[in-house]
């Protein structure tokens, strides 16, 4: 029962995510009517605005350059046609916490900095994760945009090797250092510049053979404990941005190649994700809350052995933006939720295959300088 309710949850929220923007959006073609008749505007025909919703046919506003004309002093940033800062959570990975409201503008170029912080582990046995994310992006021309994502790891590990208890004192490691370099191209479709298409690879600079012991047979770490894959992943991600009077919505999906294979027998499995995010306007914050979908197209591998990762996996995002025309600041939370197809443990006892994944959070600056 618990399993149909969280269906029924999920297919609620994707409903919502698909069919609401139409709605919102007939909402708000009725308020820019009655703002158009008291400036004295008249349409074609309320009819023939609330059916073409601006959509090309003569007499009829664009409700783009309706938010433009109606509210100046409270736009900051190109968030109409770029939708946001950055194009993801960096990493190289395809979707995570994402900024969607107010992006800081004026620079010769964009800095992102992003602090991820994620607790993975056994019970008894907790990782600590921090992510120190530093995006760089330049505008070229009105269509293209470019960047570089240079992340610092560090990772703390409570006793990774289990001998507390057994008579020997516990011992904890650390890893830390530079990640896989993500590079970045954008380019900007539309006639708006409202859809965005983004193609990210990840360049294997990071450490992936961290090992125990210096001498003899290296006791290579779990490939969640390293700071680096070994190998080239991409991600192809797809933006669409509707703006709305009272803020606006972002949908869109992604396809990730994780690496495959690497020297160690590690495996990590290709993924697609749809999403949608809704941002609301008031004065400089933006809250935001999202929901996006991944699917794995199998287990993740530890130098060979098949681990329990998500086949498929739900996120709900939560976040809060603060921004001036100089500076934006986020905070932001995802909660996911999996289904791993695994039934049993390893010693045959009944199991769920579905549970709660590792929370995260994240704080985020950006800047634009010179």
């Amino acid at each position: 029962m618990k399993h149909f309710r969280l269906s029924t949850f999920v297919a609620l929220a994707l409903f919502l995510i698909a069919f609401g923007p139409a709605v919102l959006q007939r909402r708000e073609v009725s308020r820019v009517l009655h703002w158009l008749e008291g400036l004295g505007v008249v349409a074609d025909s309320s009819a023939q605005l609330a059916a073409s919703c601006g959509a090309g046919i003569p007499g009829t506003p664009d409700p783009a350059l309706v938010v433009r004309v109606e509210e100046p002093s409270g736009l900051v940033a190109s968030w109409q046609t770029v939708g946001g800062c950055g194009a993801g959570s960096g990493g190289g990975s395809s979707v995570g916490l994402k900024w969607i409201g107010r992006n800081v503008t004026g620079g010769l170029f964009n800095v992102q900095e992003q602090v991820t912080y994620t607790k993975l582990g056994e019970p008894g046995y907790p990782e600590y994760n921090l992510f120190f994310n530093t995006l760089i992006s330049a505008d070229i021309g009105q269509k293209w945009s470019v960047g570089v994502n240079l992340p610092l790891v560090y990772k703390y590990l409570v006793d990774p090797k289990k001998v507390g208890g057994t008579g020997v004192a516990a011992v904890d490691y650390s890893n830390s250092g530079l990640g896989d370099i993500s590079i970045l191209a954008t380019r900007k479709l539309g006639r708006i510049n409202s859809l965005l298409l983004t193609g990210i690879v990840g360049i294997p600079t990071g450490t992936y053979d961290a090992h125990y012991n210096a001498s003899g047979t290296p006791d290579y770490l779990n490939q969640s404990q390293q700071i680096g894959f070994g190998e080239v992943t991409g991600s192809l991600i797809l933006d669409q941005t509707l703006d709305e009077m009272w803020g606006l919505i972002v949908f869109g999906g992604a396809a990730a190649w994780r690496g495959g294979k690497n020297k160690l027998d590690d495996y990590r499995a290709p993924s697609g994700t749809v999403y949608g995010y809704a941002g609301y306007f008031l004065g400089p914050f933006v809250p935001a809350c999202g929901l996006s979908v991944t699917g794995f197209t199998g287990h993740d591998r530890d130098k060979g052995a098949p681990q329990t990762t998500p086949l498929v996996s739900m996120a709900a995002n939560l976040s809060l933006e603060w921004s001036t025309n100089w500076i934006a600041l986020l905070v932001a939370a995802s909660f996911p939720y999996g289904y791993d197809g695994v039934t049993e443990d390893d010693n045959g006892n009944p199991r769920s295959a579905w549970r709660f994944l590792p929370w995260t959070v994240s704080l985020g600056i950006a800047v634009a300088p010179f």
